[in-house]
């Protein structure tokens, strides 16, 4: 006699494939601001540890010269880049490194429309995780690599004549070329910024001139190497640089006249910036702070009291 079988269902039905594929969809929903805050963490986190690095070469190079470096236009027209390149352990850019050249957009530092200088190679250090690494100024013909860390001119403007008080650890263009020692930085080494951060345009080649982040640029027009404290970080006010309008809304700007470009901090963190203080301690500083608070903290020698930040 045949046996027989009780008839069970196999698989699922329509309403069950439904049901089971909305589940899934909400804990995707639910897992992924969880994924993508633990990814902004990692790169915040990274970002500290490249400030740490700046904040050790700049530390070191004022232990070898008994000052800070320049930012802005020398003889040779250096920045802060190349003379602190020595000093972050990048031995195939710094082979055969010579600071006494006598310019350094010539070769090997730059080879016109190409990547083969060294100023082109994108080291790691010059990108904050959560920005575009490997990015590059190729809007003119001297190709170099851009940078998302920029040093502090302070409460300034790039030529203003604000009383000097108001003036960063590296001066301005009424300063320039201008190499400060730690005993001038009166407000304290804690109290004062050494540098920040800034945006990096979505593309190299913005068919004009946006400065921002190029920070091997030795003329302060484009305001490329530094930042100010005029406005708090990611203010929605324009920066005033040599710029264009790139329709990244975190990247406002208006076309400026020289000596009247300011640049502020800006970064793809949610919430602020952040910076490196003269003693070296990395900070976080909200989009929030008092905005004179932050103005004094750029400033190296005003004698303002600096509270919580």
């Amino acid at each position: 006699m045949p046996s027989r079988h009780s008839s069970g269902r196999l698989g699922f039905t329509l309403i069950e494939l439904l049901v089971v594929i909305a589940i899934i969809a909400i804990l995707i929903g639910l897992l992924l601001p969880a994924v993508q805050k633990v990814r902004e963490a990692a790169a915040r986190l990274q970002c500290t540890n490249n400030f740490k690095q700046w904040g050790l070469a700049m530390h070191n190079y004022h232990d070898s010269e008994g000052r800070l470096p320049y930012t802005a236009r020398t003889v040779t027209r250096q920045t802060f880049i190349p003379l602190l390149l020595p000093y972050i352990e990048q031995s195939g850019v710094v082979a055969g490194f010579d600071r006494n050249v006598s310019n350094f957009y010539l070769p090997p530092f730059i080879v016109q429309n190409s990547k083969n200088g060294l100023f082109a190679t994108p080291l790691k250090l010059f990108y904050c995780p959560s920005d575009r690494a490997g990015a590059l100024w190729t809007d003119d013909t001297y190709w170099r690599a851009r940078c998302n860390y920029l040093v502090s001119w302070g409460n300034v403007t790039v030529a203003g004549t604000t009383p000097a008080s108001d003036v960063g650890v590296f001066g301005n263009a009424g300063t320039s070329p201008k190499q400060t020692r730690f005993t001038d930085i009166t407000d304290g080494l804690s109290n004062t910024l050494l540098m920040g951060e800034i945006i990096i345009a979505k593309n190299d080649n913005n068919g004009a001139w946006d400065g921002r982040g190029d920070a091997y640029n030795d003329d302060m027009a484009s305001s490329g190497s530094m930042f100010m404290t005029i406005n708090p970080p990611n203010s929605t006010v324009p920066d005033a640089v040599w710029c264009v309008n790139n329709g990244d809304p975190r990247m406002p700007c208006v076309a400026a006249a020289w000596g009247a470009g300011q640049l502020a901090a800006r970064s793809r963190h949610t919430g602020g910036v952040n910076v490196l203080l003269c003693d070296g301690s990395v900070r976080f500083v909200s989009n929030s702070v008092q905005p004179l608070m932050w103005r004094y903290l750029g400033a190296m020698a005003d004698g303002q009291v600096i509270n919580n930040f």
